[in-house]
């Protein structure tokens, strides 16, 4: 069950870091920009005081 639980959570919580180039400056500017292909991300979102 437990299994079951993390397969269906990394399916719901996969997410696509695929964004449109806004800087002007940017040789890649107006194109869609992201993560490498077959590449690991590593999002933290945490709080430190």
């Amino acid at each position: 069950m437990l299994y079951a639980i993390l397969i269906f959570s990394s399916l719901i919580f996969s997410q696509d870091f695929s964004l449109e180039d806004l800087n002007p400056t940017s040789p890649y500017y107006s194109e869609i920009v992201g993560p490498l292909d077959n590449t690991i991300s590593i999002v933290y979102f945490g709080h430190y005081n």
